[in-house]
């Protein structure tokens, strides 16, 4: 919807020599337009004189000329850049440009180094866009010019790419582009530099109730997108980036925590422009990848608990409390398909922190069963919800319990406890075998959504 958040650490430059030029004020902007070029992404500009109003994905802007060559998007309260004769809109993070492009060379597949075979990266491109993935991570690059592209993550390191697109040129090292085989895993010699093995540090109150209430962010997006039309709603953009902004800010101050944060960041600049069947997937995998590393932290914490039991029982509240919201002022009693993945929410939240119990007297579990998700009142069901949630990071906030933290670069494998979940599920309905079929999140050995869609049995 609005392109102001979408990779807003990013600088783009010019397109084929784009150059700045004195337009008079009452250029004609008028008509459709193409985000980054791309023909499924068309955005408008309707015009009167000096007065403009923007429109992308059902959002609008109100705007006007503030010099010659510059825009400004009152609601939205940012600048844009006129370029090449007005063909050209640059805006701090995407260009809108009068007619579909597609000019950029193809960076898509798998590269290698020649001096080192088995070290291999995969490129995702987006038009003037790129997802370099390396050892897991996921980077955020860019086109500088036709021919040049920068990581901001690495040193804001440059490469300069072939003619062909068949190499990229760093300071240091030549890339190759591989003409098949599969995405790469990441194992090599050549590491970039953006490692970080953890620090050591004392985890209390203030930090476990922010981490608590990060993973109930999390959880929020996760079940706010589920609910959420094709495109997500300006309401949703807004509500989901504020989620993500949180965790990020929270990961930055749990040092402890190694996480490739351009992932978040990634993710948040992506909400205005992609459509929910593509958001869901990446937020699920931040989800699950999130959660293996905080359950491979090395932790000395009081009372023997971990504080991934904070972890799954924050996203799934948060999931629980989406759908809930989603279906206030709706017709009652909700659905019962609606009433059963809440209630699987529930459920997960209360099994995961349950073994954290010695470090919340003040909590009250039997709350998780007194959710009146059959009330005629389409409110009360987010109320008692959001009331838990609120009494839950309360009692962390004045648990007495401390963890010591050191990070970990271990990410062990989560799917082991979801199989022996599914391995029961099908037996109970008669089959002889079961195994978590990666279609929904599974965090401690509870399938999200239910073992019938989450478990395949023969």
């Amino acid at each position: 919807m609005k392109p102001f958040s979408r990779f807003s650490t990013l600088l783009l430059f010019s397109l084929i020599g784009l150059i700045s030029v004195k337009l008079a004020a009452q250029s004609q902007l008028a008509g459709t337009w193409y985000a980054n070029g791309r023909a499924d992404l068309p955005c408008s500009i309707a015009q009167q004189g000096n007065n403009l109003v923007f429109t992308i994905n059902n959002t609008t802007s109100n705007g006007y000329f503030s010099s010659a060559n510059t825009i400004f998007a009152t609601q939205w309260n940012t600048t844009a850049t006129l370029t090449t004769g007005g063909q050209g809109l640059l805006w701090n993070n995407q260009l809108w440009t009068r007619s579909q492009f597609s000019g950029f060379v193809s960076l898509q597949g798998t590269w290698g180094l020649s001096t080192h075979p088995q070290e291999q990266y995969s490129i995702e491109q987006d038009n003037m866009f790129i997802i370099l993935t390396h050892q897991g991570k996921k980077l955020i690059g860019y086109f500088t010019s036709t021919h040049t592209i920068t990581i901001p993550e690495w040193n804001n390191a440059v490469a300069t790419v072939s003619a062909d697109g068949a190499s990229l040129s760093w300071n240091n090292q030549v890339w190759s582009k591989k003409t098949s085989g599969t995405n790469p895993t990441g194992t090599g010699t050549t590491t970039p530099p953006i490692t970080n093995s953890g620090t050591t540090e004392k985890l209390c109150r203030p930090e476990l109730s922010t981490f608590y209430f990060a993973a109930q962010s999390l959880g929020t997006v996760w079940g706010r997108m589920a609910t959420e039309p094709a495109m997500l709603t300006a309401d949703a953009v807004a509500a989901c980036d504020a989620a993500l902004s949180n965790l990020d800010a929270t990961l930055g101050i749990i040092q402890c925590i190694v996480f490739d944060r351009g992932r978040i960041r990634m993710l948040r600049g992506a909400l205005a422009t992609t459509a929910t069947q593509r958001l869901i997937p990446e937020t699920e995998s931040i989800i699950r990848d999130l959660q293996a590393v905080v359950q491979n932290l090395r932790l000395s914490c009081d009372n023997n608990v971990h504080i991934s039991a904070l972890y799954v029982g924050g996203i799934h509240l948060g999931a629980a409390q989406a759908w809930a919201s989603s279906r206030q002022c709706m017709p009652t009693p909700m659905p019962a398909a609606i009433q059963g993945v809440i209630q699987n929410h529930l459920t997960t939240a209360s099994n995961a922190l349950t073994p954290y119990a010695a470090c919340l007297p003040q909590f009250d579990f039997s709350g998780f069963g007194q959710v009146n998700l059959g009330s005629m009142n389409s409110i009360l069901p987010h109320t008692q919800i959001t009331g838990m949630e609120t009494q839950l990071l309360w009692a962390i906030a004045l648990s007495e319990c401390c963890c010591t933290c050191a990070g970990s670069a271990a990410t062990g494998s989560t799917g082991s406890d979801c199989d022996a979940a599914c391995e029961s599920y099908c037996k109970s309905i008669g089959k002889q075998h079961g195994r978590f079929n990666g279609a929904s999140v599974c965090l401690l050995g509870v399938v999200s959504g239910g073992n019938s869609s989450g478990c395949d049995c023969w």
